[in-house]
């Protein structure tokens, strides 16, 4: 029962809003994303070499999400998150093999509040898969030392060795996996003082060599395929490792023994002081474990270390029947070490991708130290008092237990779904700007009904090349156009629907501007911020600037006729739902001849006849994207402005639009019938 109750807890963390929180779609994520509909499109690949090159097995878990929800965040995220859902069962199996039911319900229950797992479930990356490969191997491997019975210990050898395989398939962490098991391996034999093949007959050695036998031969058999394609293509298989060594002068800076001594201390200190600073990963610096989990884990090392020491003192190990209780400390040691090797030989140590090998590892040791520290309480009268207030409903080891992790649980949940999930640094690691560029393609490509009919998408070079989230989440309805080179480019479209032109407004986009059809009616969409990872500050992603057939203005106020041949053609005010307070002003204007001077326009909230505005909102037209010296006659420039209106609106309230000049604030006058001045604005009742 309690593990159904972790196991419910746990999934419903990873699932709840899964492909909303944390906003966004990684790069690495879209490129999944491809590889999936490449799957579903008959390519079964070992490896999938785009972008450094990918192993294959997460690729088939999403392509099962792709399958069932499409195109979308949800489909890859979810998929992410069932994997981390069974790593919760796997943990369980893996750590009750390996010691106890009891630290097999503590290991899965901390898994399943652990902020590092949670976050890396939560998101489409195949680093996901390592830790249920992992745990499952480690689950059938102490299952098999669990028994006697030949035929049962062959069984367990040979799923431990499938398991093993297919980590190769996982991460790129996984290749230490091979040295995880040597060096199991190797200890094992020194502790049993018994070479596995022998001249000896006996049963156990019968049982050690079948197990070896069986392990080695289904580990073969998963990872022949990937061997074979090693022959052909080691080169990319090991490339990325390469990339983001230690040994590359350019990352250790010429001091390799400093840099590696201040990794070990990095990661060593991950798990209590400071954590993965990508944001991608992790509420940045975030250490691994927070509250009583620091203390539990601290204490789980020394019980483990103790245990095998005294182990190996003692000289266990005639009879390989019972070794769970000699091996496992020293196994799990072993395990967490050498699966935090891949983040201390590479850069940006410590990194929860590159050692999410070690997490379930950790996992246990805390589970160890927490079931040691409270036993041994128990054991000394400590915990006597909780008794009477129990009841006997239930022991106060497990109470405490139960409470502890609860705490850690309401810290964890806490850190993610109030803070990291709503930080704006999240949302740009994670390139949300790309999730919400694809929305905007998407409904306009498709329509949604007579106020947004379909429309050609003409999208910028800059913002379309080398861009998987896009592609997988909007590829192919978008006609690609570039704003550099010789001549004027027009991109296809159907003459009769409008068209959506998104460019990238941080570098000059007015070659494309100049294509737009016309006369049209603009209107301009803004992006939301994206910051890339060495950028200094946030900047624009995109706009979109929507160009419609020209038609009648908006029903409003009349028009007006301002010097210079600019005329408002209407002017309407609309109540924004939430907050109330706020305002939106749409103002139509249109030209009648060219306009050569950046002219603002002021919008002013006036109330009792003050003349000085109770909140104003002064810029170049359409948030300046569309600055009165590209304005085209025949044109429609839509021009919107949000006014927060302290109290909101009152009786008698007023807005005032005109138009003035930047050098000298002087107000370009209203001309009446005759074109003579009558005014310096444009007077329009506020709603009530």
């Amino acid at each position: 029962m309690p593990l159904v109750l972790i196991i419910a807890i746990g999934a419903a963390l990873r699932f709840y809003r899964v492909g909303e929180l944390p906003p966004g779609l990684y790069r690495d994520e879209g490129y999944y994303g491809l590889d999936a509909l490449r799957v579903l499109d008959g390519d079964l690949s070992i490896y999938f070499a785009a972008n450094n090159g990918r192993e294959g097995l997460f690729m088939y878990v999403l392509a099962a999400g792709v399958a069932l929800l499409g195109r979308t965040p949800e489909a890859l995220r979810a998929a992410s998150a069932f994997v981390g859902t069974l790593t919760i069962v796997a943990i369980y199996f893996a750590a009750r093999n390996m010691f106890s039911p009891r630290i097999g319900a503590l290991s899965a229950a901390i898994l399943a509040i652990t902020f590092w797992h949670l976050a890396i479930s939560r998101v489409a990356f195949r680093a996901i898969t390592l830790p249920l490969m992992l745990c499952t191997m480690m689950a059938f491997i102490f299952a098999g030392l669990r028994t006697n019975a030949l035929r049962s210990r062959v069984v367990y050898s040979a799923l431990a060795g499938a398991a093993f395989g297919l980590t190769f398939y996982t991460y790129t962490s996984a290749q230490f996996v091979l040295l995880l098991v040597g060096l199991y391996g190797l200890s094992l034999w020194v502790g049993l003082r018994r070479e596995l093949f022998t001249r000896y007959d006996d049963a156990a050695t019968r049982r050690r060599r079948a197990s070896v036998i069986a392990f080695v031969a289904a580990g073969l058999i998963v990872l022949a395929p990937l061997l074979l394609w090693l022959t052909r293509h080691a080169d990319l298989y090991f490339n990325r490792a390469g990339q983001v060594s230690i040994f590359n002068p350019d990352i250790n800076g010429g001091d390799l023994v400093g840099t590696l001594i201040a990794n070990i201390g990095k990661a060593a200190g991950m798990f209590a002081f400071q954590g993965d600073r990508i944001w991608r990963h992790n509420l940045s610096l975030r250490p691994v474990f927070d509250g009583w989990l620091v203390p539990a884990f601290v204490f789980g090392l020394v019980v483990c270390a103790w245990r095998w020491w005294r182990s190996w003192q003692s000289r266990f190990g005639a009879e390989i029947l019972g070794v769970e209780t000699n091996v496992a400390p020293q196994f799990v040691l072993l395990w967490l070490g050498v699966m935090l090797i891949p983040t201390i030989l590479a850069e940006d140590t410590p990194h929860f991708l590159r050692a999410i090998g070690a997490l379930p590892a950790a996992c246990i040791i805390a589970a160890v130290g927490m079931e040691a520290a409270l036993a041994w309480l128990s054991r000394r009268g400590v915990l006597a008092g909780l008794t009477a207030f129990l009841r006997r409903t239930i022991s106060p080891p497990a109470f405490v237990a139960a409470l502890l992790l609860t705490l850690s649980a309401v810290g964890t949940v806490n850190d993610y779904f109030n803070d990291y999930v709503h930080r704006d640094l999240t949302r740009y690691w994670l390139e949300d700007h790309n999730v919400q560029l694809a929305r905007l393609i998407n409904a306009h490509a498709a329509g949604e009904g007579p106020a947004l009919p379909p429309a050609n998408i003409w999208l910028e070079d800059r913002l379309a090349n080398d861009n998987p989230s896009l592609e997988f989440l909007a590829g192919g309805r978008w006609t690609t156009v570039s704003g550099t080179g010789n001549g004027e480019w027009v991109g296809e479209r159907t003459p009769e629907l409008p068209v959506l032109l998104i460019v990238d407004p941080n570098h000059d986009w007015s070659r494309l501007r100049a294509t737009l059809p016309a006369p049209a009616t603009l209107s301009v969409i803004e992006g939301p911020l994206a910051q890339g990872d060495k950028d200094p500050s946030p900047r624009r992603a995109f706009i979109g600037v929507h160009a419609a057939p020209a038609g009648q203005a908006e029903a409003g106020q009349a028009p007006a006729r301002f010097e210079g041949g600019i005329t408002l053609e209407s002017a309407t005010i609309r109540a924004a739902p939430q907050p109330s307070n706020f305002y939106t002003v749409t103002l139509t204007w249109s030209t009648a001849n060219p306009i050569g001077e950046d002219y603002a326009i002021f919008v002013h909230w006036l109330r009792d006849g003050r003349p000085q505005p109770l909140v104003q909102a002064d810029s170049s037209p359409a948030k300046g994207y569309l600055p009165m010296p590209v304005w085209r006659a025949g044109d429609h420039i839509v021009d919107e402005h949000v006014l927060a209106v302290p109290g909101g609106a009152q009786p008698g309230d007023v807005v005032s639009v005109g138009v003035y000049r930047r050098a000298d604030n002087r107000r370009l006058s209203v001309l009446d019938a005759q074109g003579n001045p009558a005014a310096d604005s444009v007077i329009i009742p506020a709603p009530r």
